[in-house]
Order: C-alpha cells, then sequence, then structure tokens
C-alpha cells in the first residue's frame, strides 16, 4: 500500500516493514514486522505487529519506544546518541542521506544497478555507541531497504513495502 501526498506541504508514506536483527556475538537474529508511517520532515511512527505492543516513535525532538517491553522516552535536543538515531532513520526515509554523511562524519558512496540506488555511509572512526555502517536501497525514489550496522556488533535489516 502507498499513500504518498502533500498535506500542509508535508510528504507523508504508510506501508508495512519487517525487520531482522541480528546480534554478531551470539549469531541470534530477532526477527519482527509491522506498519509503519512517516511525515516529513520529522515524524515516524513504526507500530509493530509482531511482537504486538511494541512500537518507535519519533515526533519532532521526542523519540518514545517500548521494544519487548523496555520502554523509554528520550528528547533528542538533550541527548546526542538518540539525536543520532533519530536523524539517521529520518534522514534514510526522506532520501537526505547526506545529512546522515555529514553529522556521522563518514563516508558515502552511490552505485546504481537494476533500477535500485544503493548508498552506503562508512563511518571514518570507530566510536563506543552508535552507527558505523549504513546501507540504503532505493527504488523509484523510496527507501525500500535500510541495513543499520553499529559499533557494538549488533546490524538492523529493515525492508520497507508501500
Amino acid at each position: 500500500m502507498l499513500l504518498c501526498s502533500i498535506v500542509a506541504g508535508a510528504q507523508t508514506l504508510e506501508g508495512t516493514f519487517t525487520q531482522a536483527k541480528t546480534i554478531q556475538a551470539s549469531g541470534r537474529v530477532i526477527r519482527s514486522q509491522g506498519n509503519f508511517s512517516f511525515t516529513a520532515p520529522d515524524q515516524l511512527a513504526m507500530i509493530y505487529t509482531q511482537p504486538d505492543g511494541d512500537f518507535f516513535i519519533i515526533d519532532g525532538p521526542v523519540l518514545r519506544m517500548d521494544l519487548r517491553g523496555n520502554a523509554v522516552q528520550l528528547d533528542t535536543r538533550r541527548n546526542a546518541l538518540a539525536k543520532a538515531q533519530s536523524d539517521a532513520i529520518l534522514f534514510s526515509i526522506s532520501g537526505n542521506y547526506q545529512r546522515i554523511a555529514e553529522s556521522m562524519n563518514a563516508d558515502m558512496t552511490e552505485s546504481t544497478r537494476n533500477g535500485v540506488k544503493t548508498v552506503t555511509i562508512t563511518a571514518r572512526q570507530a566510536a563506543p555507541r552508535g552507527y558505523s555502517k549504513l546501507i540504503l536501497d532505493y527504488r523509484a525514489g523510496k527507501l525500500t531497504r535500510m541495513v543499520l550496522e553499529e559499533f557494538g556488533g549488533i546490524s538492523t535489516e529493515y525492508l520497507l513495502q508501500y
């Protein structure tokens, strides 16, 4: 399903997602799925259907999540890691990946194959927390795959359908 419209100057996208989080140290893969709604520039709701009740919501400077019973609410104006996470996801969906590379002090490469544009963003320096690499696939200008690799050895892949 695709809803792409201009509402008061804001682009809105809705669809479904699947998520596979891989923990490198153990090889364990945690799978999830749900529905998402994005309204540019800074609103995203990911409501999980599996596991039911989980959510990840960005509402401007507020990041709320409840993932497997761990509920938190963060102000991205005061929490640099939450801001980086929020920005990476919002800018990926909106196609503003140059801003991610700038904020991460990262190198960026782009390639196109079979109608899919792939953007790879790789941090120049290791850090104790945060993303070391992002791989973003776009088809017809819409994000269809997002891989978020963390310095701590966790990789999360999202597949988006509109």
